[in-house]
């Protein structure tokens, strides 16, 4: 092997001395080192050799952490020589490794002779330093660790020729390095430098590549961040192409088969979000559940569980159905008991149960999951905390904590959780930098934990809860004017119309309740076509209308709120709770108005989605007490129709609204004849999910 010369008369400056007290074992490391150059592969090969280095590392270690370059230099080729004498591949990484960090700071003493042989180059060491400081980063916090791997990275892809066969792998690693690095502090242009770098590795790949499915998972990972960033529905397609392009290549059997199944179901339930297309979240469910079953053995068990177990929680939040939601909270809890204690995923799959349970509280309303949402959420946090978790994320942990207390607050008219819910927002605030993305969101859940506890305290102490909403109303309308557009700004402006709306209230001050139409008009504007939340901010702003209608009358102010009714009850992407809400306050105001054609048009919007809150999924139990919740809704309609001079109307009003269980039963009954004739196997299969069903008396 080539012999490196030893630090000495001549020799570049290499950082502080070795002490006296390590020299001794230096010269052992040394005197090893030239026993097996002469042949002697035992004094490098046995445990004693490691035991020597490890003793000089410990010994000649500075309190900042560093190696003296001499020590460094002398453990390095240990390694070296323990891989020429026949050692594993765990002696190349490390000598590649070490090698790296002495040439980064002593050239001289790292020349391109030793890493050839090692079978390897200078550009195969800073992969290999910059992969490991990767692995470092990911389990701190520290920022100066995350920022020495993303330069060592690029460093290496930048000295990787496009002909070398790992440029693609290393170019991958830049952009997960990246992609850590703005989701801890928020850089918008790390995001983009992540989606580029994935774009090349994907690039550099031959379709033959083991690595392509990798490469196009880890591009599709900071495609589909950008979209949670900005919105941009672009980028949440080129998510999914890349996922379905990353499943492709992982073919079955491959090791990332199952994980590639489940980011593309994921991806699917994000844009079911945003599109409301039941297709997306039925086939994400689908891949989940397929993901699951590939990994029931395997180390992604617990991820392909919570996975699945969001997924099954959204559709049962979404269409109202039990059995999904009780799918979804099992998964998440699988996936909980099979996380190891300080396992880094713990958080998120805890909070993944919270979610689950949060939404089988909203469709039952049973306080004993509202309970455990909170008491997940809280181990959610307690895990983050323990893990050390960048702020960012505890931010986010921190605001679920809130919001779920807030929710509980209240539902019981609690102050200590009430309380609790404000100083959790408040610390979420704190550990989330300003610029970060996320910071919009951490300030809307301020404002409306201010709006709770100015609610709460205003019934004892008037004047002093008013600090509170002036407080939200401040951090509202800053947040909002410093961010961009996209759903968090649309959130920000509802939030802050409901805010202004709640001062108007209590002080009559005209300049807010303009204000607050203002916000809730730009709230309702801003929010991308079908999003979920459209439907919210349209019955927040039909509220201030009405408020200005009542205080000052006016066409304008009656047709504002009806025209946003009106929008929210047609807004197909948000959920039929709130889409009802809307159709009936629409229809009410306009009965009270005695505009009947206004109020007959209202109240056939609230008929026609009855159904929808009396979804075939649901227990039949469930399904009347839906229907029960809405027991006016179809008389009323009928005495719209009858005003408006529609008797027929009134009729057909009347029949749709008595007869919703009766339809989706007559619906279960459809002649099969032409489907037997085309397609007989299914014919058969919808027979027996009839039969199936009429033994539960669904």
């Amino acid at each position: 092997m080539p012999v490196p010369r030893e630090p000495g008369a001549g020799a570049p400056d290499t950082g502080p001395a070795v002490p006296l007290a390590d020299q001794e074992l230096l010269d052992e490391l040394r005197e090893r080192i030239a026993a097996a150059a002469d042949g002697n592969a035992g004094a490098v090969l046995g445990e004693e050799a490691l035991a020597v280095a490890d003793r000089l590392a410990h010994a000649s270690m500075t309190p900042s952490g560093e190696l003296p370059a001499e020590a460094l230099h002398g453990i390095a080729l240990l390694r070296v020589m323990r891989f020429l004498c026949g050692g594993g591949e765990d002696d190349r990484l490390a000598a590649l490794r070490l090698l790296t960090e002495i040439r980064l700071a002593v050239p001289d003493l790292a020349p391109e002779e030793l890493f050839a042989a090692l079978n390897a180059s200078a550009a195969d060491g800073l992969a290999v330093l910059g992969a490991e400081l990767l692995r470092q980063a990911q389990a701190s916090t520290d920022r100066q660790l995350l920022d020495q791997a993303v330069d060592i990275l690029r460093q290496a892809a930048d000295a990787s020729p496009g002909n070398d066969s790992n440029r693609a792998g290393r170019l991958s690693n830049l952009g997960l390095a990246y992609r850590l690095r703005f989701e801890r502090h928020g850089a918008d242009a790390d995001l983009d430098h992540a989606v580029a770098a994935g774009e090349a590795s994907v690039s550099a790949c031959s379709d033959a590549d083991p690595a392509r499915s990798g490469c196009l998972a880890n591009l599709a990972d900071s495609q589909h961040a950008r979209f949670e960033r900005d919105g941009d529905a672009a980028d949440l397609e080129d998510a999914l192409t890349a996922y379905q392009a990353a499943v492709a290549a992982a073919r079955h059997g491959h090791p990332l088969h199952s994980v590639a199944l489940a980011k593309l179901g994921m991806a699917l339930t994000s844009r079911f979000t945003v599109s409301s297309r039941t297709e997306d979240l039925d086939e994400a469910i689908r891949l989940c559940t397929r993901a699951a079953a590939g990994t029931a053995d395997g180390e992604f068990y617990a991820q392909a569980q919570t996975n699945l177990g969001s997924a099954l929680a959204m559709r049962g939040a979404w269409a109202g159905s039990r059995a999904d939601l009780e799918g979804g909270i099992t998964a998440c809890r699988n996936a909980v008991e099979a996380t190891a204690t300080g396992e880094a995923a713990a958080s998120t799959r805890w909070l993944n149960l919270s979610a689950a349970l949060h939404d089988r509280y909203q469709l039952l309303g049973a306080q004993d999951d509202l309970d455990g949402a909170i008491a997940a959420a809280r181990s959610a946090l307690s895990a983050a905390t323990e893990a050390d978790d960048s702020p960012v994320y505890l931010a986010m942990v921190l605001a679920n904590v809130s919001i779920l207390l807030r929710i509980r607050g209240d539902l019981n008219d609690d102050q200590a959780d009430l309380e609790s819910a404000l100083a959790a927002a408040r610390q979420a605030m704190t550990r989330c930098p300003a610029g970060h993305p996320a910071r919009a969101a951490r300030v809307n859940n301020l404002g409306t934990a201010l709006l709770s506890w100015f609610d709460y305290h205003q019934r004892y102490d008037p004047a002093a809860a008013l600090t509170y909403l002036e407080e939200g109303i401040a951090a509202v309308t800053e947040a909002s004017a410093s961010t961009g557009p996209g759903p968090g700004r649309a959130d920000l402006l509802s939030t802050l119309g409901l805010l202004l709306l709640r001062r108007f209230e209590h002080g009559a001050a005209k300049a807010d309740l303009t204000a607050a139409l203002s916000a809730g008009s730009s709230a309702l504007a801003a929010y991308p076509e079908q999003h979920s939340a459209a439907a919210g901010a349209a019955l927040n702003l039909g509220s201030a209308y009405r408020a200005a209608f009542d205080r000052h009358h006016g066409d304008a102010n009656l047709a504002g709120a009806i025209s946003s009714w009106r929008v929210g009850a047609t807004a197909d992407g948000s959920p039929a709770t709130l889409r009802l809400a809307c159709a009936r306050q629409w229809a009410e105001l306009a009965a009270a108005e005695r505009s009947w054609k206004q109020a007959a048009e209202g109240y056939t919007h609230a008929v026609a989605l009855l159904p929808y809150v009396s979804w075939r999924g649901l227990n039949r139990s469930d399904q009347e007490h839906g229907l029960l919740r809405q027991a006016p809704v179809a008389s009323d309609a009928a005495a719209a129709s009858m005003a408006a001079g529609d008797p027929s109307g009134a009729v057909g009003q009347l029949e749709h609204g008595r007869a919703v269980l009766w339809t989706q039963q007559l619906e279960m009954r459809d002649d099969l004849e032409s489907l037997r004739t085309s397609q007989p196997a299914l014919a058969a299969s919808l027979d027996r999910i009839r039969r199936a069903l009429d033994l539960f008396g669904v």
